[in-house]
């Protein structure tokens, strides 16, 4: 026999799941990014300034060799491999963030162009996870076998496109929160 309740309620409402999920991929992202700042740290040294970022954006071999051959003069091309392979788990966290994120700040239905374009933006911004994998092995296969000029322009590529929409995105879900905010205290948001 199966006792079967007499109304069923979720425990939780799906605000509220979507709110747990934005916390969760908002923590693992902090917990994440303030690891690879510790590896940027011995990565920014006399000869590769910008660290991680600079090498991802190096757009030729000869600026990514620098990058590297810096990095193994120093004895910490072993740290920029660790910083890619942390990355990985990193780039399915940070896009989940924004996507739950931007979930909880669109109105449903979406009214408006801002509302529409935020529901985009909170798509797209999850074409950071391939862009960003595709971006680490095209690194990590220079740290392996020497750079190039096809991998360097394809790891910067994918770079700035995925830059591109964390702006975005971001910028947008701040847009988003002043909005609910001045909407709630009385002044009409425009």
């Amino acid at each position: 026999m199966v006792i079967r309740p007499r109304h069923t309620r979720h425990i939780l409402s799906p605000h509220v799941v979507r709110a747990l999920l934005w916390l969760f991929f908002a923590t693992l992202s902090a917990i994440l990014m303030l690891q690879l700042r510790g590896f940027d740290s011995a990565l920014r040294i006399d000869g590769a300034p910008g660290g991680i970022v600079g090498y991802e954006l190096a757009w030729s071999a000869a600026r990514a060799s620098t990058y590297l051959s810096t990095w193994d003069a120093a004895s910490v091309l072993e740290t920029a491999k660790v910083s890619l392979g942390v990355d990985f788990v990193f780039l399915i966290a940070y896009p989940l963030m924004f996507y739950t994120g931007a979930a909880l700040l669109l109105r449903t239905p979406p009214t408006g162009g801002f509302d529409r374009f935020g529901a985009v933006a909170r798509r797209a911004v999850l074409l950071c996870v391939p862009l960003d994998a595709a971006e680490n092995l095209l690194l990590w296969r220079m740290i392996d076998h020497g750079a190039s000029d096809t991998l360097a322009h394809l790891a910067t590529i994918c770079a700035s496109v995925k830059f591109l929409l964390v702006l975005v995105v971001a910028l947008w879900c701040l847009a988003a929160v002043v909005r609910r905010l001045t909407t709630r205290s009385g002044v009409r948001a425009t």
